[in-house]
């Protein structure tokens, strides 16, 4: 575990009697100067407005890649338990936290990223995975479980498009119902907007809109075969993700004493931001 950095800060004794002519002066040069001041003021703005937007579509501060920062978010999962025939909630905080670097296979600077969860705010945290992240000038390369993804592509823009799976290993059996669909094509909307996950608006987000896909509903039809499988994320310029929705099923339906369960397998979670430093 690590702990908060403590900033003291340390006030000086001012005496005004001192200052008091200062202050009168001060007083009328501001009388004189605001009118100039507040028409410098809005050029200035107007301009920055211009280059932050540059800025902002460069995109490679989607993903903050700097050692000690972190983002706290609250999640709610369910997983589909087939063989126990049901559906198990599971909510709690996890945290993201950028601990290191490190040079890849190919000699890139990566940094780890210790993932630590929580049932709740009181408790402390628990390491419970890594993830490495390798920025480069075009895109944003995230192994996790075995798993690379390129989460983004630079420069950011509505509309634009790429195979975010495209390292994924699809002949692999343990991937390939979840990840070889050809429905998988992250792409970019709502640029620079803002976006509130719950309780904490962040500006100049993104979205990035993976796969939505879906065959049947046993809730509607117990006898046909059914799937659903759902993935979102969204970004905000200067913090990172801050929020994810991931929903993948499948739904083997029981005929007679054959067949599958006739119950929901797989998994389902949304991670909203709280905090971030």
């Amino acid at each position: 575990m690590f702990s908060n950095a403590e900033i003291f800060f340390i006030l000086r004794p001012f005496n005004f009697y001192r200052y008091q002519h200062l202050i009168n002066r001060s007083y009328i040069m501001r009388k004189l100067i605001l009118p100039f001041l507040l028409v410098s003021v809005g050029l200035v703005s107007c301009k920055k407005e211009t280059t932050d937007i540059s800025e902002i579509n460069q995109g490679n501060q989607f993903y903050r890649t700097e050692i000690g920062k972190y983002i706290i978010y609250n999640y709610d999962s369910t997983i589909y338990d087939d063989l126990l025939g049901g559906a198990f909630p599971y909510q709690g905080q996890v945290r993201y936290f950028t601990a290191d670097t490190f040079r890849d296979n190919q000699g890139r600077l990566s940094y780890r990223v210790v993932v630590e969860k929580r049932r709740n705010d009181t408790d402390p945290f628990i390491p419970n995975d890594v993830i490495s992240v390798t920025p480069s000038a075009d895109h944003v390369e995230v192994y996790q479980k075995n798993l690379k993804f390129i989460k983004l592509v630079f420069p950011v823009s509505n509309g634009k498009s790429w195979n975010g799976n495209a390292m994924l290993p699809l002949q692999d059996q343990d991937y390939k119902e979840e990840y070889d669909n050809d429905k998988w094509n992250y792409t970019y909307s709502n640029f620079d907007t803002d976006f509130d996950p719950g309780n904490n608006l962040y500006e100049h987000t993104v979205t990035v809109n993976q796969i939505d896909d879906a065959l049947n509903n046993p809730d509607v039809d117990s006898t046909a075969y059914a799937y659903r499988n759902f993935s979102k994320e969204i970004y905000a310029y200067g913090v990172g993700m801050i929020y994810k929705e991931r929903v993948f099923w499948t739904f083997q339906p029981k005929v007679g004493s054959s067949g599958g369960s006739g119950h929901r397998k797989g998994y389902g979670v949304v991670m909203k931001a709280v905090y971030n430093n």
